[in-house]
């Protein structure tokens, strides 16, 4: 095991392996009238889940563009360099300087 890696971020990576598995769960539902049934495994919910993210990032998208102006909107990417990574996860605050800068720059 990585001691790098946080419990919740295993926990989440595990949900994900088994999403959708019916060894991990399911439920069967059952026709009151010709008895047929179907049996539909369950899914983890995980956002990191290719699956089931995607539901979570829809509902989100769907929330957000309720909330913005009709007016033309563009989407940038800021990226960091590889060598200040491990400076900004050993210091999480730097990440609100780094975004106050790219405002104020903006």
């Amino acid at each position: 095991m990585n001691p790098n890696l946080s419990q919740y971020k295993i926990d989440e990576v595990e949900k994900m392996l088994h999403c959708r598995d019916p060894k991990y769960g399911f439920l069967t539902y059952k026709c009151s009238e010709c008895s047929a049934t179907k049996t539909v495994p369950l899914a983890c919910k995980s956002r990191i889940c290719p699956q089931c993210g995607k539901k979570h990032a829809d509902l989100w998208a769907d929330e957000l563009v309720g909330r913005l102006y009709a007016v033309p909107h563009r989407h940038m990417v800021f990226t960091m360099p590889e060598e200040l990574r491990a400076l900004f996860e050993a210091d999480q605050s730097l990440f609100k300087v780094l975004m106050d800068a790219v405002s104020n720059t903006l």
